[in-house]
């Protein structure tokens, strides 16, 4: 036990004070493939609905200095579902921007990371391709992620869903109605993206 407390001291300390991957004015160009999946089910009538979504984000950012990055992205969401013999599909398109700490795990080519982002997103629904909703809002969020850098020029990445908060306006196209809303949600089990980066 205490050979592992030595070693994880070692580890946390080796993180503050090892030589960074990233120099000032670096240019990070990469992007995450996005999957997302979530399950609804009836207690009543066993009436179960599994949703499917996946997208691309592309982003490109600017090292201020060994540590943080920031930039801006243009994430993509397509879902699909189908309840009740319908089938339903979502466009989700968010442009926004970001900031990331990074931290060298001692003197390996690991590194964590903690990231925050906010971005404006529009998009719609469609059922047996007839359009039902479209809407726009805002998303603020907070993740954690583990980075390997290849070379000193490549890495690959991990993020996971963290923190999120998002305020909704949707429209029923058939009424015109508009309806506004806003979500915490804690995604950390729901949500993983895997990314590359070129660092030039």
């Amino acid at each position: 036990m205490k050979k592992l407390i030595v070693m994880a001291a070692v580890a946390l300390f080796g993180a503050q004070v090892a030589k960074a991957q990233f120099s000032k004015g670096d240019v990070i160009l990469g992007g995450n493939l996005n999957v997302h999946t979530q399950s609804d089910k009836n207690k009543d009538t066993d009436d179960k609905t599994t949703h499917t979504s996946f997208g691309i984000s592309p982003k490109i950012g600017m090292a201020l200095n060994s540590n943080w990055v920031i930039g801006v992205f243009a994430e993509s969401a397509f879902g699909s579902d189908k309840k009740g013999g319908i089938k339903n599909k979502t466009l989700d398109i968010t442009p926004g921007v970001f900031a990331r700490n990074y931290h060298m795990i001692g003197q390996s080519k690991f590194a964590f990371f903690a990231e925050a982002n906010a971005g404006y997103h529009f998009g719609n629904d469609k059922a047996d391709g007839t359009k039902t909703n479209t809407y726009n809002g805002f998303a603020v969020n907070v993740l954690p992620g583990i980075t390997y850098f290849v070379t000193k020029h490549f890495m690959l990445e991990g993020a996971f869903g963290g923190l999120s908060y998002a305020w909704d306006q949707n429209k029923t196209e058939a009424t015109g109605v508009k309806v506004n809303t806003s979500k915490f949600d804690f995604n950390f089990p729901k949500n993983f993206q895997i990314g590359v980066n070129w660092i030039f």
